[in-house]
């Protein structure tokens, strides 16, 4: 037992020359920056440097020596892992420091005192199995390094494993986001189609509008025209009647006045016969014939002559005005015709 601690010892002394214990306080138990440019890592190469010929005359294994050395890169290549900007939580490290060599030999001298008290037998056996107590002591040692090892190499598969999902998801996230831009972008391209399919139909309405308008003013001025053609017709109608009531008139009145015509020739004719006959036997009979001058004769036929020419103008003009002139001349020469 005191030959096993010795051994422990003298390790934790050779491990602390070489930087990994107490007799480096900046080493990379300390949380120090050991990267390859950092000041730390330097001295820390210096003390291996300079502590190789020390290794070489301890009591310290080769292949244990050999092993120490290549665990720190791998132990320095999962700190630098630790510090990226993925995982930022970094935890403490916390340092111990080795104990003196003055502690630990009054520690194992007073658990050999009491060994060899209480043992005496046990001593020799530990000092006759001492090279084997070595050979198990660098075993375990090896054991602990190569455990330490698979360890850190399972935390840097599971870190892995953990960043190659993280990376899924956010591949999956980023697919998402593509697609959810792709329907807005779709969105966004129907609704401008349907804004302008609502202006085309608004503009289209008010056209319609417009044209109902526009076919309703048609229809108002197509039913005033129709009224006034109906009107005319009606007007039309009304004057072709009167003008066939002047032309039986006129008719009737020239029968009238040729009647007359031939009444004042044979009165004329038969007064100048009684005249040149018998003018001294028979005298005329004012009471029953008028007199009828040549005045008279005159007025009478310049009456005809206008009556003539108002019923000419009657038929030409077909209005009332000149229906009415013709009536009046009409009734001009009635009046001398009745007045004889």
């Amino acid at each position: 037992m005191y030959h096993q601690s010795s051994q422990h010892f003298d390790l934790e002394q050779d491990n602390a020359n070489l930087g990994f214990g107490g007799g480096e306080p900046t080493s990379w138990l300390s949380g120090e920056d050991l990267r390859p440019s950092s000041p730390s890592h330097r001295r820390n190469l210096s003390a291996f440097s300079n502590s190789t010929a020390t290794t070489a005359a301890g009591n310290v294994d080769r292949l244990l020596f050999n092993d120490l050395v290549e665990i720190v890169p791998l132990v320095q290549s999962l700190i630098d892992r630790k510090a990226t900007s993925s995982y930022t939580r970094r935890g403490s490290m916390i340092y111990t420091k080795t104990p003196s060599r003055e502690s630990m030999s009054y520690k194992m001298t007073d658990a050999k005192g009491r060994n060899a008290q209480s043992i005496p037998g046990k001593k020799r056996r530990e000092n006759g199995g001492g090279n084997e107590q070595d050979g198990g002591a660098d075993g375990f040692s090896m054991f602990s390094s190569n455990a330490i090892l698979t360890k850190e190499r399972e935390e840097l598969t599971e870190l892995r494993e953990k960043v190659e999902h993280l990376q899924k998801q956010l591949l999956e996230k980023d697919e998402i986001l593509k697609l959810a831009e792709a329907s807005k972008n779709e969105i966004n391209s129907v609704h401008n189609t349907l804004d302008q399919m609502k202006n085309h139909l608004a503009e289209k309405d008010l056209l319609l509008r417009s044209t109902q308008a526009q076919l309703a003013d048609l229809k108002i001025k197509l039913a005033d025209k129709q009224a006034a053609v109906e009107r005319l017709q009606w007007e039309a109608t009304t004057s072709n009647n009167k003008v066939e009531k002047l032309q039986k008139d006129l008719n009737a009145f020239q029968g009238e006045m040729s009647s007359y015509t031939l009444l004042f020739e044979s009165l004329s004719n038969d007064n100048y016969t009684l005249l040149d006959q018998e003018y001294d036997d028979i005298t005329p009979d004012d009471t029953h014939l008028p007199e009828i001058d040549d005045m008279d004769i005159s007025k009478m036929e310049e009456a005809q002559e206008a009556y003539m020419a108002s019923i000419a103008s009657a038929k030409e003009k077909q209005d009332e005005e000149s229906i009415a002139m013709a009536a009046n001349a009409r009734l001009h020469l009635q009046s001398f015709v009745l007045r004889s």
